[in-house]
């Protein structure tokens, strides 16, 4: 199943049903598990480890050197994909900055065309970054987070289970879980349809509108919204949202009303 115009290094394990493409260089390594497509024009260099089921679509490149000046390419560092994910045509995932790191991705997720996900970046499992969608290094994406086409995720910066990026949006600041976000840094509302889709109780989606409540709509700053959460009790699912919050360095995406992210009203401050 390899194609004859590959060129796989000797030191590459494939398992017996890896599939291996027209014009495809595996330089490194370079582990890749049972059923993976490597598809062709694909190009796969360093130390990664590439799970079972996946699909590497054309022209992707795995384990490229790091968009960071302070990179030694002398340095062991790499990539690990899980399971089951579809990387679509053009996606590049860049290999850890700094010695014996890795960028991550889990497991069942879809990468569509153009899609970068940065140095050190952890992406968990069902998450859904669309054509073009920029990863900067050391970002974060929880399990059935949804980028949207052409939305920028600066580094550094944390999204929130099952939260929403607008398509052509940007964020600087960490994005909670449950939540929609829209233009630059701006959370405009809850992602029921995520929440429904969950199985979340329509008790436990009130309790998660109740948590935004008093995040962002109580006039309390962050940190007030977070003691007052600790005084009462919340089910189990609702936990990662106060936890998520409790643990940003960056500082959380402020609410903003839709009406206004429409209109254009928002500044690159808020």
């Amino acid at each position: 199943m390899i194609h004859s115009t590959a060129v796989i290094d000797a030191r590459t394990h494939l398992e017996p049903d890896v599939e291996i493409g027209p014009n495809v260089v595996i330089e490194g390594p370079v582990s890749i598990g049972a059923g993976t497509k490597v598809q062709a024009n694909a190009i796969i260099v360093g130390q990664v480890k590439i799970g079972s089921g996946n699909t590497i679509g054309y022209g992707s490149v795995i384990g490229g050197f790091p968009q960071d000046l302070s990179y030694r390419p002398d340095s062991p560092s790499g990539v690990e994909i899980g399971n089951d994910n579809v990387l679509r045509e053009y996606c590049t995932v860049h290999r850890g900055t700094k010695p014996n790191t890795s960028t991550v991705l889990g497991d069942r997720c879809l990468l569509m065309v153009g899609a970068h996900v940065g140095h050190n970046s952890r992406v968990g499992n069902q998450v859904i970054l669309a054509n073009n969608v920029l990863l900067g290094g050391y970002v974060e994406v929880h399990d059935k987070a949804f980028l949207g086409g052409g939305s920028v995720v600066h580094q550094h910066t944390r999204l929130g289970i099952m939260s929403i990026m607008q398509g052509g949006s940007a964020v600087s600041k960490d994005v909670p879980p449950f939540a929609v976000e829209a233009g630059r840094n701006s959370i405009v509302s809850v992602n029921v349809v995520a929440l429904r889709r969950a199985g979340f109780r329509s008790d436990l989606r009130l309790e998660v509108k109740r948590a935004f409540h008093m995040l962002y709509q109580e006039g309390l700053n962050t940190s007030q919204a977070v003691a007052r959460a600790a005084e009462e009790k919340w089910s189990p699912e609702i936990d990662p949202f106060w936890n998520f919050v409790r643990a940003s360095k960056r500082g959380v995406c402020a609410f903003v009303r839709w009406s206004d992210v429409k209109a254009g009203s928002v500044g690159e401050g808020d």
